[in-house]
């Protein structure tokens, strides 16, 4: 019987390897461009649930979507309508700014003026004046003088009120008078009684307090004319009298919903994320749906400025002065629809990376390779998560969620949100999620397995 030799088995070469290795490469690629083809391929020919699961996610998607500008809105308005100090602290600093003061100054010296008939003051004045003067000259002198000294008091007035409006001092008036007007205000939105802050024109800023300011001033200088200054309640009008009823409409609406709405929307996007069968899909989505609602707020407001110069006339208020306090107004909702443009597109991004995409899976590998070879280091140096990290590798997906939940639950407890708000949220929960895949140690079979 003949006897078969075996020859010993040879030791692969380089060249083996490098074979071996590019079989390999062509297998991940192969299975790569498998799953991108599943993962674009129309929906009759991809595995699915239940039909009904994809429509209730996108009609949820889609009415959070609808409710976002409304719940911005509302939860705005709510702030800055019913709470008197939010208010005051608003519209407060508005007296430092040079133009406000000359405005208010102005509206002081008309009302002031308007009530004690300068003219007519200074007319009685000079005709006493005129019937003790027989000399023709003298008295021709005296009536060049009378429309000076009818300016002169003006003049003064003016002056003396400048002088008050820019003061310190008259921060403080300012403020109550702020705080008086809304406190009216809400009265009269809630349909009390209260016609105090009301004129034929609309809804405005009391000058009383303002007004006695001044005279208290104009007295204290010796002024003769300031104590027949009677006790003038002028407003400056920040809304028409023919706008009022929307007003009303408007302010109970945002007491309503201002601060459940938002919570409303917030709990439909993630009804929907959780319904879809694709949730990484659903999430960019949701995410989309609400960045595009608070785009629409921006331009509303934008929209809202031209709007304004154009329905309010120069003769109630200076196109200047109107935007000042147009824009004062409107910083807080500027600053929330922002914060919420920041946050969806903070949401889209890290929805992007988690998905199933060519290039989203390179950035993953990538990081994945990082982290590999920052615990192989660290294991060369003794340094170990031991069974914490393969705890921390075993529970990663809860613990994401985890992570993801406080950090909607920090925007949902501070707000009005604010762009601070979501990047330092953002960037803290991303740092948290960074040092805890560091941390992470795969499970020994798994590690074995890889061998």
């Amino acid at each position: 019987m003949a006897t078969e030799d075996h020859e010993p088995e040879q030791e692969p070469t380089v060249v083996d390897l490098q074979n071996r290795l590019a079989e390999l490469k062509a297998a991940n690629a192969e299975l790569a461009a498998r799953l991108d083809d599943e993962s674009a391929a129309p929906a009759s020919t991809r595995p699915r649930g239940p039909r009904w699961r994809g429509v209730v996610a996108s009609i949820l998607i889609v009415l959070a979507a609808l409710l976002t500008p409304v719940a911005i809105v509302s939860g705005w308005a709510r702030v800055l309508l019913s709470d008197t100090d939010a208010f005051v602290a608003t519209y407060s600093p508005l007296i430092q700014n040079p133009r406000v003061q000359a405005y208010v100054t102005d509206q002081i010296v008309e009302a002031i003026d308007a009530k004690l008939d300068i003219d007519g003051t200074v007319n009685q004045v000079f005709d006493g004046l005129g019937e003790n003067i027989q000399r023709p000259a003298v008295r021709l002198a005296l009536e060049s003088l009378r429309q000076p000294a009818a300016d002169g008091v003006r003049s003064t007035i003016h002056g003396v009120a400048a002088r008050v409006v820019t003061s310190d001092a008259f921060a403080q008036v300012w403020r109550e008078s702020l705080r008086l007007s809304h406190s009216q205000a809400v009265a009269t939105l809630n349909g009390e009684q209260s016609s105090v802050t009301i004129t034929d024109q609309g809804l405005g800023l009391r000058l009383a307090p303002l007004i006695a300011a001044v005279k208290d001033a104009l007295s204290q200088q010796g002024f003769a004319l300031a104590s027949r200054i009677p006790e003038i309640d002028r407003t400056i009008v920040l809304v028409r009298s023919d706008s009022l009823i929307q007003v009303q409409l408007a302010y109970r609406a945002a007491l309503a919903t201002g601060y459940w709405l938002g919570v409303v929307v917030l709990v439909l996007f993630v009804a929907g994320v959780m319904v879809s069968l694709r949730k990484w899909l659903a999430t960019i989505w949701a995410a989309v749906g609400l960045g595009l609602g608070a785009a629409l707020v921006l331009g509303g407001v934008g929209i809202g400025r031209v709007v304004a110069q154009a329905s309010i006339p120069t003769s109630v208020m200076p196109n200047d002065v109107l935007l000042i306090f147009y824009d004062t107004v409107s910083e807080a909702i500027n600053d929330l629809a922002t914060a919420t443009l920041l946050l969806a597109i903070v949401v889209v991004v890290v929805a992007w990376l988690a998905a199933p995409f060519r290039v989203s899976r390179a950035v993953q590998g990538a990081w994945g390779g990082l982290t590999e070879g920052a615990r192989t280091r660290a294991d060369a140096h003794g340094l170990s998560t031991g069974k914490v990290g393969e705890w921390l590798f075993a529970q990663r997906v809860l613990i994401r969620v985890a992570v993801g939940l406080v950090a909607a639950l920090v925007l949902i407890l501070n707000r009005p949100l604010s762009a601070g708000l979501v990047i330092g949220t953002a960037v803290t929960s991303l740092v948290v999620l960074l040092l805890l895949s560091l941390l992470e140690r795969p499970e020994p079979a798994v590690a074995e397995g890889s061998e």
